[in-house]
């Protein structure tokens, strides 16, 4: 019985591999179709919101600690950009002007996958009025982000929870960084 299982599946081995031979004899390539292994960005998005969020501690480009769990009581911006974002350039001047206009109540944290030296650099001629965290690709791509691509927006309440993600994709075109996110912001400290 055994052999006779042995002699089958090699039978089948043989015939599979002289049909394979001849499908790759017949063409030159191969379509490869693999499933696409990340959820999809409204997925990634609706995981995010609701939950707790991540903490951390990081030193920003000035040597200041950034701890998540010294923010409570504040609603929280955590903005992830890099350098060679075009739209990241663009919302500076929004991030900044919300950092000035709700200062009291109201902390943005960014986080570049760029050096210090980078960074400190591009402010040079791009100042910011808020912490920047270096070289935070670590975290943009593993507790805060995965494929939600850059720039990427999280917003938490007072409670660290985390209320909004906001993907780039969902800030393409004429999107307005200030009049959005003050709006959201407006509505959490209700």
């Amino acid at each position: 019985m055994l052999m006779e299982k042995f002699l089958c599946t090699f039978s089948f081995l043989v015939v599979a591999s002289v049909a394979f031979t001849t499908i790759v004899s017949a063409q030159d390539h191969y379509l490869v179709e693999l499933e696409n292994r990340t959820p999809d960005v409204q997925a990634m998005v609706q995981a995010y919101e609701g939950t707790s969020s991540i903490p951390f501690q990081a030193n920003d480009i000035s040597g200041e600690q950034q701890s998540l769990l010294e923010m409570t009581g504040k609603t929280v911006i955590l903005w992830f950009w890099n350098n060679d974002c075009p739209l990241c350039h663009k919302q500076i001047t929004d991030m900044n002007m919300l950092a000035q206009k709700y200062a009291a109540d109201l902390q943005i944290v960014s986080f570049s996958d760029n050096t210090k030296e980078e960074i400190i650099s591009f402010t040079a001629t791009h100042p910011v009025d808020f912490p920047i965290v270096p070289n935070s690709k670590t975290l943009a791509e593993g507790p805060y982000g995965g494929d939600l691509g850059y720039p990427k927006i999280f917003i938490l309440d007072k409670n660290g929870k985390i209320k909004w993600a906001i993907p780039e994709v969902e800030m393409r075109g004429d999107f307005n960084t200030f009049n959005f996110l003050e709006t959201l912001y407006v509505s959490l400290s209700k």
